[in-house]
């Protein structure tokens, strides 16, 4: 048995407390009528139920409501297998935009380096849908996925730091955002989901192993771009009366300083299973990223799936209004005969 929608099943964790909760009930309501049995009201009348008569009742709700789940997720009759040929990877860019990447440690500047490392590798794989995430403390989904390659190329061009408000880069947020788009991609029937990163390695949180590993299980290819050098360099901003000297300063009026930071990439990589690349002034790594994706495509593009798929979703519901039936039908007490009635 296959499902075609499995992330529905995670909601079966929540059968386990409804049927803790059934058992409270069931042994409270237990006390409550025993007590009052005891007063002598029900004596002759209702026969004391058991405990496992009234939880038996209430799990049946639990596994009406079980079943309900499993028929959300889309069971499926499966049998055989054949080869099917995978399409283009869906391509999911992320793209620091932080004021950091202004900085012009490289020629011109991080950001537009990053820019074209990232327009490169885009149309060097011509196949698939792309999609584009620019972060800062705040993801923002510049390009949802799609396969307009102009329409993602000037969605690109324009992307600057004054789209996101809140500065400060937060990868933990951004590779949220980045799930998000790759669970939607995979429920549309997408490919396989690649992420390619650009950034400097500036983390203002260090709080990136949860999304790393969900990125790993769902087997999402990472591919990271640094972009800097190891200098220390001051952040630019526009000339105002603020700045007039056109350098960033904090609160105390010290100029803020950045440096490109490779050990958080290799740390992410590590985290990720995935690649990381240094762009340099004189060796651009576009081509190799390219190269690598394109390599592993290849290698996973002919995939086994099941040959005969037969959707039982209707007779599980039907499964779950019976049991559900049985439960309004059945009672906690049974009646039996006044003494010396005939």
């Amino acid at each position: 048995m296959n499902f075609s929608r499995p992330e529905y099943l995670a909601w079966l964790w929540l059968v386990v407390p409804a049927l803790l909760l059934a058992a409270y009930a069931s042994r409270r309501k237990l006390r409550i009528r025993r007590r009052i049995a005891g007063t002598g009201f029900e004596q002759g009348f209702v026969a004391e139920p058991g405990f496992f008569k009234l939880f038996m009742r209430r799990a049946l709700f639990c596994a009406a409501m079980a079943l309900f789940f499993i028929a959300m997720a889309g069971p499926e009759m499966t049998s055989g297998l054949k080869p099917v040929r995978r399409r283009g990877a869906d391509l999911v860019f992320m793209l620091d935009i932080s004021r950091s990447m202004l900085a012009r440690d490289i020629t011109p500047d991080r950001l537009s380096r990053a820019k074209s490392e990232i327009l490169q590798v885009s149309r060097s794989l011509g196949e698939g849908r792309r999609s584009l995430v620019l972060f800062a403390a705040t993801p923002v989904v510049q390009c949802p996925m799609t396969a307009d390659q102009e329409l993602f190329e000037t969605l690109l061009s324009i992307a600057s730091p004054d789209q996101v408000e809140s500065q400060g880069s937060v990868y933990r947020r951004a590779f949220d955002a980045v799930l998000n788009i790759a669970g939607t991609a995979r429920r549309e029937g997408g490919a396989q989901t690649v992420l390619v990163l650009a950034g400097d390695g500036e983390d203002h949180a260090q709080d990136f192993e949860r999304p790393s590993s969900e990125i790993r299980k769902r087997q999402i290819r990472l591919h990271a771009i640094g972009v800097g050098s190891g200098a220390s360099v001051p952040v630019p901003v526009p000339v105002s009366a603020a700045a007039p000297e056109g350098l960033l300063r904090d609160a105390q009026g010290q100029v803020v300083m950045t440096r490109f930071r490779p050990d958080v990439f290799q740390e992410i990589a590590r985290a990720t299973g995935g690649r990381y690349y240094h762009s340099l002034p004189d060796a651009p790594v576009a081509a190799r990223v390219a190269a690598e994706i394109a390599r592993e495509e290849a290698a996973s593009r002919w995939v086994m799936v099941p040959a005969n798929r037969r959707p039982i979703h209707r007779p599980v519901i039907a499964a779950a209004l019976l049991v559900l039936a049985a439960g309004l039908l059945s009672g906690d007490t049974s009646r039996r005969a006044r003494p010396g009635s005939s």
